[in-house]
C-alpha cells in the first residue's frame, strides 16, 4: 500500500504548486487558462483485507472522480479546486490478485489514472527449510525463506525450520549491485515463526530453545530483516522464535525508498522497521554492528512495535545507539533484556525524537556508551514509562552524564517499581540526569542509589540549577528514603552496599526499602492514573512475576521466600 507521504519537502512542493495553480488563473484575458492536476501518489498496493486509504491531489479546477472496480468505494465523487484528500475503501479479497483504477478528471479536459493493486486472498501457510526448493505449502515440499516471502500474502504464517538463512534478494528500491542491500524484506502482514526441527514433518511444534532459527546478514547486509509493510488498521507483522544476527549497517547516509518511506542504510543492522506495526516475540536481535548508528533494532516513521520475551544484546555501533532506537514511533517492551550493547549516545535504549517507550519487567544492563546516557535515553519531546525494570551496570566514558536514565530537551519519564543502581558515568547523574528544557521525572516505589558519578555528586542530577524538582514518592534516592507524600523519612538511611543483594533484592533489618514501599492496593490505585494505565499483575508483581502482596518492597525485586 502506498501511504500518504508526510515528508517536509513533499509538503513544501505541494504548497508551492498550489500557489502556482492559483496564479495560473490570474493571467491576462487573452492568455489561455491551463488546467492543472497534480497527484501525490499514482499507485497503491493494498492488502487482501478491508482497508481505508487516502488519495491526495492538487487541482485549479473543480474535479470529478470515478472507479472501474466494484471493490473500490470512493467517499466523494466530485469537489472544488484546491488541495484534496479523497478517502476510499477497498473490500476484502478472497480470490486471485486484482487491479482496479481510480480516475480523477477536471472538467473533462484533464485526467489522471491511479492504479490500485490488491493482493490475492489468504492461502495455506508456508514452510521453510534450509536449502529447500519446493513449492512451500507443506514440510515435505518446503521452500527457501526468500521465496516464502515472495509468495506470501497477508494472513500467512511462514514456519521456519532450524538452520541458518542468509538473504539473497535486494530490498525494494535498493541497488542490485550493492551487496549490502540484500535483506529479508517483510512487505506483507505475515508471521515469521522459527524454532521447528531441521527435519520437521507434519504436526511438528516450534521450540526455539532447542531448534535455533538464525536469520543472518553474513556480516554484509545493511539490515538482516526489513519490515516495510506499511500501517493498515487491524494488521501487523509478527516475528517469533528467531535469532537475527550478523547484520552490518553502513556508514553512508543513503536510503532505499519503499512506499514513500526512506529506509536509511546506516541505521538498524539487525532489524529495521519503517511505518509498520510489528510484534517481536521470543526473538533475539544479537551481535549486529553498525558503521554509524543503531546496530540492533531501529523503528521509525510512525511505527508501533511490541517486544516480548526477547533479547537485544551484544550489538555494537560506531555512532549512537547500540541496542534500540525508537524514532517518532512507539515501543512497548515486556519481559525482555537489553544487555551488553555498545555505542556513543544511548548505548542501550534510545528514544529520539518524539518517541514513546514503555518498558515493563525488563533488564537494561551492562551497556557501554561513549557519550550522553548509557542505558535509557530519551530526547526531544519523548516519553518513557518504566515499570518493574532493573537498570544496572551500565557505563559511559563521557562527561555528559546520565548513567541509568537520561532526559534531554523537554521529555517526561515515569518510574515505578524500578531499581537503578550500579551504573557508572564520568559525568553527573549516574542514576538519572536531566538536561535542556523542562524534563519531568515522576518516581514511585523505586530505588535510585549506588551509582557512580563525577565528584561523588547525587544519583539524580540536572544540568540547569533551576530544573523542576522530581516527584519522588515511597522511594529511595541516594541514601534518603521518601514517604508517600514525598517527604524525607527521618532516621531512615539506605546503604546500597549492604541493603541490596548481588541480584539487587533489598535485604536486611532496618532497610527502608523493605518497610516503606507501597502496598499492592496503593500500586493498583497508582496504576490506574498512569498513561498508559498499568493494571493487574503488571504492577502488583515484581520483575520476575513474584507477588508483592503483603509486602512493602521498593524497587524491581522482592524477596520471594
Amino acid at each position: 500500500m502506498k501511504r500518504k507521504i508526510h515528508l517536509h519537502f513533499i509538503t513544501r512542493f505541494l504548497c508551492g504548486a498550489l500557489i502556482l495553480l492559483n496564479l495560473s488563473g490570474c493571467k491576462e484575458d487573452d492568455e489561455a487558462f491551463e488546467p492543472k492536476l497534480l497527484l501525490e501518489n499514482e499507485a497503491f498496493d493494498v492488502a487482501n483485507t478491508s482497508s481505508s486509504h487516502a488519495l491526495v491531489f492538487l487541482t485549479n479546477q473543480p474535479w470529478q472522480a470515478a472507479t472501474d472496480a466494484d471493490w473500490i468505494v470512493l467517499e466523494e465523487t466530485s469537489g472544488e479546486k484546491g488541495k484534496v484528500t479523497l478517502a476510499f475503501q477497498v473490500q476484502a479479497n478472497e480470490e486471485d490478485a486484482r487491479t482496479g483504477t481510480i480516475k480523477i478528471m477536471t472538467n473533462d479536459t484533464t485526467e489522471k489514472v491511479i492504479t490500485v493493486k490488491q493482493e490475492a486472498g489468504n492461502r495455506d501457510d508456508i514452510y521453510v527449510k534450509e536449502g529447500a526448493t519446493g513449492e512451500g505449502y507443506s514440510w515435505a515440499e518446503a521452500t527457501s525463506l526468500d521465496n516464502a516471502l515472495a509468495i506470501a500474502v497477508s494472513g500467512n504464517t511462514i514456519h521456519i525450520a532450524e538452520g541458518a538463512y542468509l538473504p539473497t534478494v535486494t530490498v525494494t528500491g535498493g541497488d542490485p549491485a550493492d551487496a549490502g542491500d540484500v535483506t529479508f524484506e517483510v512487505s506483507k502482514y505475515v508471521r515469521l515463526k522459527g524454532g521447528y526441527p531441521a527435519d520437521a514433518e507434519e504436526g511438528a511444534e516450534a521450540n526455539p530453545a532447542q531448534h535455533t532459527t538464525v536469520l543472518s546478514g553474513g556480516g554484509v547486509a545493511y539490515h538482516v530483516v526489513t519490515v516495510s509493510a506499511p500501517k493498515t488498521d487491524g494488521q501487523k507483522v509478527v516475528l517469533e522464535g528467531l535469532r537475527i544476527t550478523d547484520g552490518k549497517a553502513a556508514a553512508a547516509t543513503t536510503s532505499a525508498t519503499i512506499n514513500g518511506t526512506a529506509f536509511r542504510r546506516d541505521y538498524g543492522g539487525g532489524l529495521t522497521i519503517g511505518n509498520a506495526v510489528v510484534e517481536v516475540l521470543n526473538t533475539e536481535v544479537v551481535d549486529n554492528k553498525s558503521d554509524k548508528n543503531v546496530a540492533g533494532l531501529y523503528a521509525f516513521g510512525g511505527s508501533v512495535v511490541t517486544i516480548r520475551n526477547s533479547k537485544i544484546n551484544g550489538n555494537i555501533s560506531t555512532g549512537n545507539a547500540g541496542g534500540v532506537w525508537i524514532s517518532e514511533s512507539t515501543a512497548h517492551i515486556y519481559d525482555s533484556e537489553v544487555r551488553e550493547n555498545e555505542g556513543g549516545t544511548a548505548a542501550g535504549v534510545h528514544g529520539y525524537p518524539e518517541a514513546t517507550i514503555n518498558m515493563y519487567n525488563t533488564v537494561v544492563a551492562d551497556n557501554k556508551g561513549r557519550s550522553f546516557g548509557a542505558a535509557f535515553y530519551i530526547r526531544e519531546n519523548s516519553k518513557g514509562l518504566l515499570v518493574n525494570c532493573l537498570i544496572n551496570g551500565n557505563s559511559s566514558t563521557s562527561a555528559n552524564g546520565g548513567g541509568g536514565v537520561m532526559l534531554y530537551s523537554n521529555n517526561m519519564v515515569t518510574i515505578v517499581n524500578t531499581t537503578i543502581t550500579g551504573n557508572t558515568i564520568a559525568g553527573p547523574g549516574g542514576g538519572i540526569y536531566r538536561r535542556s528544557g523542562i524534563n519531568t521525572v515522576n518516581m514511585y516505589n523505586s530505588i535510585v542509589s549506588g551509582n557512580v558519578q563525577k565528584n561523588d555528586g547525587p544519583d539524580v542530577d540536572a544540568y540547569e540549577p533551576d530544573a523542576t524538582v522530581p516527584v519522588v514518592q515511597s522511594s529511595i534516592l541516594g541514601s534518603l528514603a521518601y514517604d508517600a507524600k514525598g517527604e524525607v523519612i527521618e532516621g531512615a538511611t539506605f546503604n546500597p552496599g549492604t541493603m541490596l543483594t548481588e541480584a539487587k533484592v533489598p535485604v536486611g533489618e532496618g532497610n527502608p526499602a523493605t518497610a516503606y514501599g507501597m502496598s499492592t492496593e496503593e500500586l493498583v490505585k497508582l496504576g490506574s492514573t498512569l498513561n498508559p494505565a498499568v493494571e493487574g499483575s503488571l504492577i502488583t508483581q515484581d520483575l520476575y512475576h513474584n507477588s508483592r502482596s503483603g509486602l512493602r518492597f521498593m524497587g524491581a525485586l522482592v524477596d520471594s521466600e
